[in-house]
Order: C-alpha cells, then structure tokens, then sequence
C-alpha cells in the first residue's frame, strides 16, 4: 500500500455511503457538504416536569467540516441553516451533530 494514501476504516465506508445516498448538498464556507436534517422530539426535564419541544438536528461529516463551530451558517435550496449548539462529535469523529435555528 502507498503510504500518501490514507487507509479507510469499514465504518467510515458506511458513513460515507449514507451521506452519499440520504445526505442533502449544502453550501458551508464556499465549499460543498452532505448533510442529514432531521426533526426529532426532545423531551426536557425542568424541576419536576418533563417537556416535550420540537427541535430540528443537522448531522455532518467533520470530514467535510472539521472547523464546525456556532454561528456558523450552512445554506440549501435557497434556506440557511443557522448552527445554534455547540457541535458535538459522535464516538468514532466522524459525525458531528448540532441543533438549528431555521
């Protein structure tokens, strides 16, 4: 094996082949991205009582965006994303997962 090419793990083929056929092409800081848009119900705690709120998710490769970070703005189909969490890492690095003000 070459050494200047970089060794893909079986898991990361999985990744990619998702974002490949589910992702969304989007725009982040000029470049192109696949994204994963999802609207779960999440369930809060608040004292005594738990909440159920709507919220929308965005999952991304961090191949794709390694430099993610609040604030930051990912655009499609004439709609911007704006990130409003923190991004978070999935277990393995290769996704991150962020919360959405749209």
């Amino acid at each position: 094996m070459r050494k200047d090419r970089k060794m893909v793990l079986p898991l990361e083929k999985a990744v990619n082949s998702l974002f490949t056929r589910m992702g969304r092409i989007g725009n982040y800081k000029g470049r192109q991205v696949l994204f994963l848009l999802s609207a779960p119900d999440e369930v809060v705690g608040i004292g005594f009582v738990k909440a159920q709120t709507p919220t929308a998710k965005l999952q991304l490769r961090v191949s794709d965006a390694p430099e993610l970070q609040v604030g930051d703005d990912i655009t499609a189909d004439d709609r911007v994303f704006h990130i409003s969490s923190e991004p978070m890492k999935d277990i393995h690095n290769l996704i991150w997962t962020v919360d959405l003000c749209i």
